[in-house]
């Protein structure tokens, strides 16, 4: 006898993870009970330890329908090299390692697709299909967790939601990506706001995000690693209009660019930077204590303008409980303000012109085809 399902009408059960190995702890478990669909999509989907063992859970889940949409990113990029630009033997066998398992996956009846193909314009590169979701059965799992060595090294969560009606609609998201289909959605399923933009018209999708964030009043604390404009336009209302702005962002940034156009804005933005010791990968926003925004959005000019993302508005107490004791307390405890070393005018500077730059030039983009077969 399968297991129950739940009714599309039951409050969900929302449980936060955080860390690569808890996340996957738990996530395992879901797909070796799956009965009906493991979906899976990601960004970075790598060849090493993380990522084998994720295929191989798909490749022997019971799940009728199983499917991997993983972004080109990983087709270009291993271990956060490119591959064109790499003489590394080892990125090269990781590089084969990867394209080896998914076509593992294909010889095991799960479904390949790659997301947003680059084809012959490089600059298609910026047009990232940056989705992170996994729904399995009743159960949809969001966040900023990727399938790689390196990812799971890095301070990350994810959220893992249970019910029938959350979950479907997602799956319904998926199967768009799926076939490649464009086109934004938003919706509200049980108390929680779901947004899946296909990057195209992200700035109508985040709107409302965006005055979420400028209308806090109380509090506003922010955890991501690359949040720039006008996300940070954003904080900086809501800090004008009397709310305490508090963002976590890391001192060993993979992209310390944005560090130094954090460290020179957020000052006069009456932004709060604490730096945390540790590459953190999360994201995620607690609104006035009230309202945790998570997903894989990372509150910056990318994701604003140009790449395909899932975020959610949670208001489940118990949820923001878990957040504020298991991410928000720890951050708080070791975090600090920046250093003189931290800080450089000329820097920041240059940082910020440089984004400013980038996000001209994404701006003129247009997206291409959005979906390509494995291997293709």
């Amino acid at each position: 006898m399968g297991k129950p399902a739940l009714t599309k009408n039951a409050p969900l059960a929302a449980q936060l993870l955080v860390g690569s190995a808890a996340f996957w702890e738990r996530c395992r478990l879901d797909m070796a009970a799956a009965q009906q669909r493991v979906l899976v999509q990601a960004m970075t989907f790598e060849g090493d330890a993380a990522g084998l063992a994720v295929a191989e859970a798909i490749g022997h889940s019971g799940a009728a329908d199983r499917r991997v949409l993983v972004d080109a990113y990983t087709r270009h990029v291993i271990n956060d090299t490119f591959l064109a630009l790499s003489r590394k033997p080892a990125i090269h066998a990781e590089a084969r390692t990867t394209a080896a398992m998914f076509d593992r996956l294909l010889r095991q009846g799960a479904g390949v697709r790659v997301t947003n193909p680059i084809g012959r314009n490089p600059l298609r590169y910026a047009l990232r299909n940056h989705k992170k979701l996994l729904v399995i059965d009743d159960v949809a799992w969001i966040g900023g967790i990727n399938f790689s060595d390196h990812n799971f090294a890095w301070h990350d969560m994810m959220v893992r939601i249970e019910h029938r009606g959350l979950a479907d609609w997602l799956a319904g998201e998926f199967d768009r990506d799926w076939h490649g289909l464009g086109g934004s959605a938003a919706t509200e399923i049980a108390g929680a706001g779901l947004l899946s933009m296909d990057g195209a018209d992200n700035p109508a999708g985040f709107a409302p995000l965006l005055a979420a964030f400028a209308g806090a009043r109380q509090s506003l604390e922010v955890v991501s690693a690359y949040p720039t404009f006008p996300f940070v336009d954003a904080m900086g209302a809501a800090a004008r209009a009397g709310a305490r702005v508090t963002l976590y962002t890391p001192r060993p940034n993979n992209k310390p660019i944005i560090r130094d156009y954090l460290l020179g804005v957020a000052e006069a933005a009456g932004i709060e930077i604490r730096l945390t010791p540790m590459m953190t990968h999360a994201k995620a926003a607690l609104i006035d204590g009230t309202a945790l925004v998570v997903g894989s959005s990372n509150f910056d000019f990318v994701s604003y303008r140009a790449n395909a993302e899932y975020v959610a508005v949670l208001r489940d107490a118990a949820l923001i409980d878990a957040f504020r004791e298991h991410v928000l307390f720890p951050l708080q405890a070791g975090s600090t303000a920046p250093l003189p070393g931290d800080r450089s005018p000329i820097r920041s500077w240059l940082a910020g012109l440089g984004l400013k730059v980038a996000d001209r030039a994404i701006g003129g983009l247009r997206h291409g085809p959005r979906i390509a077969e494995w291997p293709g």
